[in-house]
């Protein structure tokens, strides 16, 4: 199943694990929620607000993130929280990422032999 997704889902999938683990330490706003995860990828991962916070809509859709104003007069920062639903969420998909994690390891394992045998 999640071995032929395409690159959209698994980048969906991948920064809903990220703002999962991060919030259920802390509630926060999106822009902390970005620099948390380029903080932890090394800026390897820079997540574009384009992206991130249709998903966060999408999460607290789902029932999975709950978001508040911080202040609902000016409606600046949205503060989000991980919900009881969000924390179920969480262990299945962290095992459907850590499986595509592993097949992925094990396809580049497989092609660094190949170029690299002597």
């Amino acid at each position: 199943m999640l071995s032929h997704c395409d690159p959209k889902t698994w980048v969906k999938l991948l920064t809903a694990l990220f703002i999962l683990r991060i919030l259920r330490t802390k509630a926060t706003h999106g822009g902390k929620i970005a620099g948390e995860i380029k903080r932890i990828t090394c800026d390897t991962v820079r997540p574009n607000p384009n992206f991130l916070y249709p998903l966060l809509r999408q999460m607290e859709a789902d029932g999975y993130v709950q978001g508040q104003w911080e202040n609902p007069a000016t409606r600046g920062k949205r503060i989000y929280t991980i919900t009881p639903s969000g924390l179920a969420y969480l262990g299945s998909l962290k095992n459907t990422v850590q499986a595509k994690f592993l097949e992925l390891e094990r396809r580049h394992k497989a092609v660094r032999a190949f170029l690299f045998a002597e």
